[in-house]
């Protein structure tokens, strides 16, 4: 047995060995199409491995690139990683991967969870852009952008809420200050860099009659230092805080219609419903969210409807913002009454990935009707909390990268050395 072993390490070392003398732009090339985690575990096999890695100048971009790549083509296949991000306090992270598939035993999914920095207080999980994600602490007024590759943070300037910050608005000295309601984060292609939307919301108390009103949206740009005023925000309602992030432009639901950001124009938009009677209104707010989710999948923007303890509807627009391109599918739930469903991805060709309960894995045939549940190794569950929007987890496909979390111009640049340097080895 003990031969066995060190025939196993001396051929190890050989292969190691060869493959160090491979010219670095193959190495360069073969580390870039590796996911996050295996480059990471690459930096250790030897220096020359480390130095193409821990290169930000060239390598990072380039796997960027990839990983970009990687996400477009996984939007069509099969995706064998996601992330759970607890919607408790504190937030712990978990990235899963397909651990096991195969034809005849059951798929299983492996948790890992990732080291988080928060500052302790109640945080709002906004949503994820390229591998990074967008969090916000009410108490502090602190947006920060957080990737899990490289556990790196950064801290967006604070909001301005002071009532200084709202002279704009005739709102009195006795209300309570402004909130920020709704965040979303996304990514520019047309100026290649990162922008994060807050709608600020007042709270009007009158008489025994308290109500919410937006008044106020804003914009950073990652590195610009500076929250700027968006001068055409309609003063639309959202229900939800959190956006899905759709052909460059981030989305809620409001009473009449889908409330639209492009990050490019950084002008806003509509996109109707799929008829005239479908209004997600509710005068809770936490029922209108409870019961309608709006999501991406497959590319598409989909609202999941929770219409029943029974089934669900499901409607996806297959041609983004034509209102006749709306398809409806009607999905029964299964593994007992749960409060809450949360559709993930289109798992492969026919498929849906969902989330039932806080932790229950399953991927529902669309044409068949079938459900097959998955194994997750590792996963803490959570007990749902009515009334509240805690829920156990906020789950999407992952593709990590190991891009630093930089200035605009710097990711600009680095966005386009990582094409150049594909370019160069094609």
């Amino acid at each position: 047995m003990h031969r066995v072993i060190n025939c196993q390490r001396i051929q190890n070392k050989l292969v190691l060995h060869q493959m160090d003398q491979f010219p670095n732009e193959i190495t360069t090339q073969i580390l870039s199409r590796l996911p996050v985690k295996y480059v990471l575990r690459c930096r250790s096999v030897c220096k020359t491995w480390k130095n193409i890695i821990d290169d930000r100048q060239r390598f990072a971009p380039l796997h960027y690139t990839r990983s970009l790549e990687e996400e477009e083509e996984a939007t069509h296949h099969n995706k064998s990683t996601l992330i759970f991000v607890s919607t408790g306090n504190p937030h712990p992270i978990y990235i899963v991967e397909l651990k096991q598939e195969s034809q005849q035993q059951q798929h299983i999914f492996k948790a890992s969870q990732i080291d988080f920095w928060g500052p302790g207080f109640k945080t709002i999980y906004a949503n994820s852009c390229h591998g990074l994600l967008c969090f916000y602490t009410q108490e502090l007024n602190y947006t920060y952008i957080h990737n899990p590759a490289t556990h790196e943070f950064f801290e967006l300037p604070s909001s301005p809420l002071s009532p200084e910050s709202n002279k704009d608005v005739n709102l009195g000295d006795t209300l309570p200050p402004p909130y920020v309601h709704a965040i979303g984060f996304g990514y520019d292609h047309s100026s290649k860099a990162f922008k994060v939307l807050q709608i600020v919301y007042m709270i009007w108390d009158l008489s025994d009659l308290c109500f919410v009103k937006p008044v106020r949206a804003q914009v950073c740009t990652l590195g610009s230092n500076s929250w700027r005023k968006l001068e055409n925000f309609p003063c639309v309602s959202c229900f939800g805080r959190k956006p899905a992030l759709i052909n460059g432009a981030l989305h809620w639901l409001s009473d009449k219609h889908i409330l639209s950001f492009d990050l490019a124009s950084e002008n806003f938009g509509s996109v109707q419903y799929p008829h005239s009677n479908f209004i997600p209104f509710f005068y809770f707010e936490f029922e209108s969210e409870y019961n309608f989710q709006l999501v991406a999948l497959d590319a598409c923007l989909s609202i999941a409807h929770l219409s029943s303890d029974e089934d669900f509807e499901l409607w996806i627009m297959k041609d983004y913002n034509v209102k006749e391109s709306w398809i409806k599918l009607i999905i029964k739930r299964r593994y007992g009454v749960f409060q809450n469903v949360f559709p993930i991805c289109i798992w492969k060709n026919d498929e849906l990935l969902l989330l039932y309960g806080s932790n229950i894995l399953v991927s529902y045939g669309i044409q068949s009707g079938t459900y097959t549940p998955f194994e997750i190794e590792d996963l803490p569950a959570y007990h749902f909390k009515p009334f509240t929007h805690f829920h156990g987890y906020e789950v999407y496909p992952y593709v990590g990268n190991l891009m630093s979390i930089e200035p605009a111009d710097q990711w600009k640049r680095n966005h386009e050395e990582g094409r150049n340097c594909k370019k160069e080895f094609l």
